[in-house]
C-alpha cells in the first residue's frame, strides 16, 4: 500500500495531539530518540481518515497526493481525462474557468462525478430489486472501506458491491464513452488514493487543495469562458458530496420502502463498532457512512 499520509519528523515535538485524534490506536508509533519524543505513522494501519493533518500544529504531518505527477504527464503529452468530484463546485470559485485551463494544458475529456453518482444510486436500487433487502454498508468514503478492510474485518461481508460514484464514473467513460486516455481524478478526499491504487481504474488523485496551491504557486490566471462537462446532464447525484446524500437519492426513488441509515464524522468509527455488534435484523438494508463531518465538499484534501 503506497504511503499517502506522512510525516515530516524535525518538526514532530512529540506533543500527541494526532494520537488523540486518530481513531486506529497502533497507526502511530512513538519514539523516544535521545530524548527527543516524536510520532510516526504507520502506514500499515493507517486509513487515511486525515484527523491527524488537521490536529497537528506544527507541520510534521502532510499528505501526498498525484498532482505534481498529474501535470508532468500533461506536459509530456500523455493523453489524460479528468473526472471532477460534485466537492468541485463547492470549493474552487472559478470551476468553471479551472475546467477551461486544464483543457488548455492538454486535458481531453471532462466528465462530473454527479452523473457517476447517479449510476451508483441506480446501482444499489436495481441490487436490492434483484437479491432483497440485505444489509449494505456504502463504498464512497475509501477511509470507511479502508477501516472495515484492514480493521473490522467481520463487516467486509456488508461492504455494499456496487463501485464508488467516482469509479462508476471511471467505468462508464471505459466502457461506453470508449475513452482510452489516463483518467485523473479532481478529488476532495486524500484516501482516494489507497481506492485508485487498489482498484487500477482512475490513474491520478489529484486533491483540490493541492490544485488550488498548485495554480496560486505557479501565479496561473483563470480566465477566459467557462466550460462545461463532457458528459450527460446529471440529476440528483450532486447531492452525494452532502452527508447523508447517498441516503437522499435512494428515498428520492423507493421512498421510505427500505431503511436507509446515515452516519458521519469522527465517531462514525465507533458507530463501526456498534453495528459489528448488532444482530442481522436490527441493522438497515443501506449504511451510508462517510469520514467527514461536512461530507465530501469539505472533505480531507479540499480547500474549505
Amino acid at each position: 500500500m503506497r504511503k499517502v499520509i506522512t510525516n515530516d519528523l524535525s518538526k514532530c515535538v512529540g506533543c500527541n495531539r494526532c494520537v488523540r485524534v486518530c481513531p486506529i490506536d497502533e497507526a502511530n508509533i512513538t519514539r523516544d530518540l535521545d530524548g527527543k519524543i516524536t510520532v510516526e505513522v504507520d502506514n500499515s494501519k493507517c486509513i487515511a481518515c486525515g484527523a491527524c493533518l488537521v490536529a497537528c500544529r506544527h507541520g510534521s504531518r502532510y499528505y501526498e497526493d498525484d498532482t505534481e505527477r498529474f501535470f508532468a504527464d500533461l506536459r509530456k503529452g500523455i493523453p489524460i481525462s479528468v473526472i471532477a468530484a460534485p466537492a468541485t463546485k463547492a470549493n474552487v470559485d472559478e470551476w468553471g474557468r479551472m475546467l477551461t485551463w486544464l483543457r488548455s494544458v492538454g486535458v481531453q475529456k471532462i466528465y462530473d462525478v454527479s452523473l457517476g453518482a447517479d449510476i451508483c444510486t441506480w446501482a444499489h436500487i436495481r441490487y436490492i430489486q434483484q437479491n432483497g433487502p440485505k444489509p449494505m454498508i456504502t463504498q464512497p468514503c475509501p477511509a470507511i472501506v479502508n477501516y472495515i478492510q484492514m480493521h473490522r474485518p467481520e463487516l467486509v461481508k456488508y461492504l455494499s458491491p456496487i463501485h464508488s460514484p467516482m469509479l462508476c464514473t471511471a467505468l462508464f467513460m471505459r466502457q461506453y464513452e470508449k475513452v482510452q486516455t489516463k483518467i485523473a481524478a479532481l478529488s476532495p478526499c486524500v484516501a482516494k488514493s489507497y481506492e485508485f491504487e487498489s482498484t487500477k481504474m482512475i490513474d491520478y488523485n489529484v486533491t483540490l487543495n493541492t490544485l488550488s496551491k498548485y495554480i496560486q504557486d505557479h501565479h496561473i490566471v483563470l480566465s477566459g469562458k467557462p466550460s462545461g462537462f463532457d458528459n450527460y446532464e446529471s440529476g440528483l447525484g450532486s447531492l452525494y458530496a452532502m452527508p447523508g446524500g447517498l441516503k437522499e437519492n435512494v428515498e428520492h426513488y423507493l421512498g421510505k420502502s427500505v431503511r436507509v441509515d446515515k452516519a458521519e464524522g469522527p465517531g462514525i468509527y465507533h458507530v463501526l463498532d456498534e453495528y459489528a455488534e448488532q444482530p442481522l435484523a436490527n441493522l438497515p438494508v443501506i449504511f451510508d457512512v462517510l469520514n467527514c463531518q461536512e461530507g465530501c465538499n469539505m472533505g480531507t484534501g479540499c480547500v474549505k
